[in-house]
Order: C-alpha cells, then sequence, then structure tokens
C-alpha cells in the first residue's frame, strides 16, 4: 500500500465497519421476548437466529479475504454491504422464524465483509506497535459495538416494535455503502498473491496444524463466545426473570461493555511496556475469576436480592469484559504475523474458524437455557477455560511459510 493511501484512510469509517457486524447481531436482543410472541415460536428457535448469524458470518468470513485478495478490499467491501443490506430487508418483512433463519444467514454473510476486510486493511497498511495500537481500537470497536446493539434496539423495539430494529440497519446499510464508496481506498498491495483453490487448501491444512495460530483461534473465539452468549442470554435474566425494562437493559449493557473501553486503552497505553502475551494471559485471568465469582452470587441467591444484587452482578461482569478487551487487540495483532504475502486468504481462514467456534458457543448456549440464571455464569467460566489454554499455547510459537 502505498504512503498517500496510508494517509487517506479514515479510522472513523474503519471503526463503523468493525463495528456493524456486531451490532447487526445484538440490536434486536432486547426484543427477543417480542419475537417469540410475533412469530408464534420459541425462546429455542429464536435463540438459534443468533446462532445462524455467525454460521453465516463463519462463511462469510471464508470467502471475502480471498475474494478480496483477487479482486480488492474496496470492491469486496462493497460488494458485501449490498448482500447485507438486501438479507437485513429480508430479516424486516419475514413472516416466520424460518425464514428469519436464513434471511439472519445471508445478512451475516454480506455483514462478515466489515470484520475480515477491516482487519486485512490493518495488516495492509501498518506494522509494529503502530498496527498493535490501531487493532486495540478497533478492539474496542469490536468489543464495545455489540453493547450499543442493546441499548438502540430497546428503545426502537419499545417504539416501534422488534422489526424496526431491521429497518434502522438497513438504512445503516446505505450509509455505510456510500460512506465506503466515496471514501475508502484501494490498499491491497502489489505483492498480494491470488491463490489456487489447491493452494489455499495446502494454506489452510498448514495454518489448522499451527499450535501458535490454534491458540489464538481459541482466544478469539473464546472471547467472542462469552461477549456473544452474554447477550444472547441476558435479556432473559435481566427482562423475564428480574423484571428489568428493555431500554435500562440496553443501559445495563453499556456500563458492563464499558469495561473494553478500559481495557483497550490499557493496552495502547501499555502495547510498549508489557509484552501480548503478559496481557492476553492477565486478561485470561480476569475472565475466570468473575466467572467463579458469578456463579457464587448466583448460587447463593445475591443476584436476585434486588439492586444490590444486580450491582453486584453488574461489577463482575465488568471484569469478565475488561479482560475480554485485553486479550482481543493482542490476539488479533499477532495471530497471523507469519501470513503477509497472503493476507486477505489467510485472514477469511483464521476468521472462518474463530466465527464458527462462535457460533457453536451460541448454539450451545441457547440450548443450555433453562429459564434460570446459573447458565450463564457456567458457559462463561467453560470458557475462561478455553482461554487459559489458549494463552498457553501461543507461548511456543511455530514458524510458518507462506
Amino acid at each position: 500500500m502505498s504512503e498517500n493511501n496510508t494517509r487517506t484512510l479514515s479510522i472513523g469509517l474503519l471503526i463503523a465497519l468493525v463495528g456493524f457486524p456486531q451490532i447487526s447481531e445484538t440490536i434486536y436482543t432486547p426484543a427477543l421476548p417480542s419475537v417469540v410472541n410475533g412469530l408464534h415460536t420459541n425462546a429455542y428457535m429464536v435463540e438459534a437466529t443468533l446462532a445462524i448469524y455467525f454460521i453465516g458470518f463463519a462463511f462469510g468470513v471464508l470467502l471475502w479475504g480471498t475474494i478480496s485478495d483477487w479482486c480488492g478490499r474496496r470492491k469486496a467491501m462493497l460488494m458485501g454491504l449490498i448482500v447485507y443490506g438486501v438479507g437485513t430487508v429480508g430479516c424486516a418483512n419475514t413472516g416466520s422464524v424460518e425464514a428469519l433463519l436464513a434471511w439472519r444467514f445471508l445478512q451475516a454473510f454480506g455483514a462478515s465483509v466489515g470484520s475480515v476486510i477491516t482487519q486485512t486493511i490493518l495488516r495492509d497498511a501498518y506494522e509494529g506497535s503502530e498496527r498493535t495500537k490501531l487493532f486495540s481500537v478497533m478492539s474496542g470497536a469490536l468489543a464495545f459495538s455489540p453493547a450499543i446493539g442493546p441499548f438502540l434496539g430497546g428503545f426502537i423495539s419499545e417504539t416501534f416494535g422488534w422489526r424496526g430494529n431491521f429497518w434502522i440497519l438497513t438504512v445503516i446499510s446505505v450509509v455505510l455503502y456510500l460512506w465506503t464508496f466515496f471514501k475508502l481506498p484501494e490498499t491491497r498491495p502489489l505483492h498480494i498473491k491470488s491463490l489456487s483453490l489447491n493452494k489455499v487448501a495446502n494454506l489452510f491444512y498448514e495454518m489448522i496444524c499451527n499450535r501458535f495460530l490454534i491458540g489464538h483461534i481459541l482466544l478469539i473465539g473464546a472471547t467472542n463466545g462469552i461477549l456473544f452468549g452474554f447477550y444472547q442470554e441476558a435479556p432473559f435474566v435481566f427482562i423475564e426473570q428480574m423484571g428489568i425494562k428493555p431500554s435500562y437493559y440496553g443501559l445495563c449493557g453499556l456500563l458492563i461493555a464499558s469495561a473494553t473501553i478500559v481495557s483497550a486503552k490499557i493496552s495502547y497505553r501499555k502495547s510498549g511496556e508489557l509484552s501480548q502475551l503478559v496481557m492476553i494471559q492477565l486478561g485470561a485471568g480476569c475472565v475466570v475469576v468473575g466467572g467463579f465469582v458469578y456463579i457464587l452470587l448466583v448460587m447463593t441467591g445475591i443476584f436476585d436480592i434486588g439492586f444490590a444484587g444486580v450491582t453486584m452482578g453488574i461489577a463482575t461482569l465488568f471484569i469478565i469484559f475488561l479482560g475480554i478487551g485485553l486479550i482481543i487487540p493482542n490476539s488479533l495483532s499477532q495471530a497471523l504475523k507469519s501470513y503477509q504475502v497472503v493476507a486477505g486468504t489467510a485472514g477469511s481462514i483464521f476468521g472462518g474458524c474463530y466465527y464458527v467456534m462462535i457460533a457453536v458457543c451460541t448454539w450451545v448456549m441457547s440450548i443450555l437455557h433453562n429459564g434460570t440464571g446459573l447458565p450463564l455464569p457456567l458457559y462463561i467460566t467453560v470458557l475462561g477455560g478455553l482461554l487459559l489454554v489458549g494463552s498457553q499455547m501461543i507461548k511456543a510459537p511455530k514458524p510458518c511459510e507462506s
């Protein structure tokens, strides 16, 4: 990428592009109970619309990076935004939960372009500590943007019903398309290789045999599994069981997710003092400790004693989200250092793997749903254990050759 193009990159646009897929996933979570009634179905099927989103996302991530190596980052981004807009309009007009599942898959397939291509653009344009700092900014958006969804969705669903959320997303898709069309330069380096199908298969095999990379897949998959498992299950805990209004639930989500902004600032400022491994290990420790405390709050009944219980629950979740915010930027920044000459394709494989893991995690959360507050902290703690495993696996990276 040329120096001039680097200077014309809009960080605001990149934050919007990396954040809107997460907002799209969570914006209608406060209305999940309303969707159950509106489509005459059950909670399991409606929660499945969250899991299917990540399956569609995984398929998209697997393809968009490779497409961007072939036709360029800008063209791939614009194509993905069109697909996203079509899927979102379909969600707004659906008449059954089965149709909603299909449209959510298409919506996610298009939305995934914002995640994989934005990360690829950063890897194209920046290196070293500068890239780590920018990934800290982007990861703050990645981790915080899911909380914006419930905050907006709570007010929108109370005012316009659950379909209103998808109409708002349709407007966002048009704005993002125009912003990208006029402001996003092409960043694909001249040395990027466009791989044949056989070479892609060989690269895939090489990557999944890499212990270091598998560790990062566990780290990113488990952290996002916790994030979206929380946004999937929390509405039923806070709104149905505790009687909190959807709009107030959105405010609670913003407060909890603000921890990721704090941790992103820590990563940004300490990137030259603490190693990425140390920050990842600290983050994993926060998640595990927070998970155990959360279990104790639920099992002892403290979580259900009104304002004091909710306050302690939010404080515990704040610690968990703080840990997540320490892990994501440091893992994303170093995971694909050995694959720069095939950045788009490698990013697709890497992202596809961890989004499959996220889809499985959210599906498991929907199975665990039993109308009580205990499944969520158990789920978080188990994934915290996977974070500890991942942080150990990246200690001794194996060299890769593209």
